[in-house]
């Protein structure tokens, strides 16, 4: 007897397609119909998840840190570590303010003509100092107590032993005996520091009066005033605008920059943070002309020299990087050219990190290890980049972002390096994320960041309205929901020519709390990825503070638990993939670890 066309037993069964949790990350430098097996670790899409390598994870929210008084943009931020004296900094527009508290913002800066600060920190002999530059206004000078602007002017220390009426800040005083005359730029106790006018020295003892009524009489002892550096203070660079400086950084015990829209690299003395600065014109060094960017101290693997060799590093907007070793660039028989490398154009002066000895710099090309670049010609740096595994959409934001302000940063305890976009009306505000450990790669959204730092092992971004924002905190974005979207690689089960028609799908989470989620198919290397779910309601009562922490949130439900559930689905194609998103909402975060997903589907006919 024949068995009828629609008996059971004539039915076709389902099979079974599992695309384990993307620990490689986000990918999107492959032939997209050629992943035949099918890489179970890799992901189309992977937004708002953190790839480790046992699982991802939907990431923590941002919160609020520090409100400044002002609506202006936060343009950098600083941070200054001193044993336990540590501190961070804030800048807007015009106005520089210690923000190390969060609660209480104080300006410490102000007048200043632009926000966009590079800054380092040196130590030297005298003390440990933060280096600050914007290529408008003078250098300034944190020591620790106070900040000093730097120009070509000398800032002298006046012992005051006696006092008739005090000195008044701006105000102009001039010696009786010596007629010495200086700006008072701060008084504190019986200290006046005063900036010279014509570079005169004062008088022990003798009678210093002001334009507006103060009189004092310094103290006979003459070791108790001087001209130049000290701890409490600066004195003069000379020989150049400290204005025209938009760049510092540290090498071999001295302090060099870069003179802004120049091929012009200054350096001063050795252990010296005033003093006469010295020119090293590059001009003939760069056959392609431009700017010098960005300058770095750098660590080579050197088996010449038996060991590791740090080099200086001058890399220009045009993309040209030279490289020279030594320690005084006065002297030719201890500085030399180690050879020039072309590595393409940086995407800003801030966008380079320091990973181990090595530099990661963020070019048009991709994000390129100094390392890389003298070892290879420039037409085989694209597959040598940190960044190639997500080389299509790189070199989309490329061209869509042309502003030159891109911001980089390597948050060590978290393992994390990020590439934050600028902001663009009409697009969404983008961090592009690797774990440093497995170089895997997600995409965050929503963070709208015009800087960033690590300080006290957080990271931080300022944003719009004199925001400073502390990142991977609580489950919400500033109190507002986020969505986490995972699309694996699509898969073809090995049949391209075969429909597949898949029934459902089974989502497996780990965490502590219940998450909901929505699942849907994309069908033929097409993404069309529908509304996110709403954010499912959590319990607030077992969060420690509602502001900023340390780490997070303190919670009650701290036992992980397995969350599985199948899911119906619909439609048919060639190849497909699942489309999981969960929305983040909550002051508690999430933290929920996503294990594997699996499809059932049925094969039908060939598609014509």
């Amino acid at each position: 007897m024949r068995t009828p066309a629609n008996s059971p037993s004539r039915q076709r069964k389902a099979s079974v397609a599992s695309f384990l949790a993307p620990t490689s990350g986000w990918i999107s430098n492959f032939n997209v119909a050629a992943n035949m097996q099918g890489d179970q670790t890799a992901a189309t899409v992977l937004d708002n998840w953190w790839p480790t390598p046992q699982n991802v994870q939907i990431r923590r929210g941002c919160a609020l840190y520090c409100q400044l008084p002002v609506t202006d943009a936060v343009s950098s931020l600083m941070v200054y570590n001193n044993g336990g004296d540590v501190r961070m900094f804030a800048a807007t527009s015009d106005t520089i303010y210690d923000i190390t508290t969060g609660s209480t913002p104080e300006a410490v800066v102000t007048g200043m003509s632009n926000g966009n600060w590079n800054y380092t920190q040196f130590a030297t002999t005298g003390g440990v100092f933060l280096v600050a530059l914007n290529g408008a206004d003078p250098m300034q000078l944190f020591d620790g107590e106070y900040w000093w602007a730097i120009d070509g002017k000398d800032i002298l220390q006046l012992t005051i032993g006696s006092a008739t009426s005090p000195l008044q800040v701006g105000d102009t005083v001039t010696g009786g005996t010596s007629g010495a005359t200086g700006t008072v730029i701060r008084v504190v106790g019986a200290n006046a520091y005063v900036r010279t006018i014509n570079g005169d020295i004062f008088k022990s003892g003798e009678t210093v009066t002001g334009a507006k009524g103060g009189s004092v009489t310094l103290s006979a002892d003459s070791t108790t005033w001087w001209s130049g550096i000290t701890v409490a203070s600066g004195n003069s660079i000379s020989t150049v605008d400290t204005r025209s400086f938009c760049f510092v950084w540290p090498y071999q015990a001295r302090l060099y920059f870069i003179q802004k829209e120049s091929l012009n690299m200054w350096y001063l003395g050795a252990d010296a943070i005033g003093g006469a600065a010295t020119v090293f014109p590059m001009g003939g060094v760069f056959p392609s002309g431009g700017s010098l960017m960005i300058g770095a101290s750098w660590s080579l693997d050197n088996s010449g020299q038996g060991g590791l060799s740090e080099q200086c590093v001058m890399i220009t907007d045009e993309g040209e990087c030279a490289i020279y070793q030594g320690y005084d660039p006065n002297l030719s028989t201890s500085w030399s050219k180690v050879g020039l490398y072309r590595i393409d154009k940086p995407r800003g002066p801030n966008a380079f990190a320091r990973n181990g000895g090595d530099l990661l710099i963020a070019t048009d090309t991709g994000l390129i290890p100094l390392s890389q670049a003298i070892n290879k010609a420039f037409a085989q740096l694209a597959p040598a980049a940190v960044s190639y595994p997500i080389e299509h959409d790189w070199n989309a934001y490329v061209q869509e972002r042309s502003t030159r302000n891109w911001q980089m940063a390597i948050w060590p305890e978290n393992q994390m390096l990020a590439v934050a976009l600028p902001h663009l009306n009409g697009y969404t505000d983008t961090f592009l994320v690797a774990n440093t450990r497995t170089a895997a790669w997600a995409r965050f959204t929503g963070w709208n960041a015009s800087c960033l730092c690590v300080f006290q092992g957080q990271m931080y971004f300022g944003s719009d309205s004199g925001k400073i924002v502390a990142a991977w905190q609580t489950g919400a974005d500033m109190g507002m929901p986020f969505t986490s979207v995972y699309v694996p690689l699509f898969v073809d089960c090995q049949a391209p020519a075969v429909a597949k028609m898949p029934k459902d799908c089974r989502v497996m989470l780990r965490g502590t709390t219940t998450a909901s989620w929505s699942i849907s198919m994309q069908y033929d290397y097409v993404l069309n990825i529908p509304a996110p779910p709403d954010v499912a309601i959590t319990g607030n009562e077992d969060v420690w503070d509602e502001g900023h922490w340390d780490s997070a949130v303190w919670s009650a439900g701290a036992n992980q638990t397995a969350q599985k559930l199948w899911t119906p689905v619909a439609g048919m194609g060639a190849a497909f993939a699942p489309c999981l998103q969960i929305t983040s909402g909550n002051l508690v975060p999430f933290d929920n670890e996503l294990i594997r997903v699996e499809v059932t589907f049925v094969a039908g006919g060939l598609l014509s």
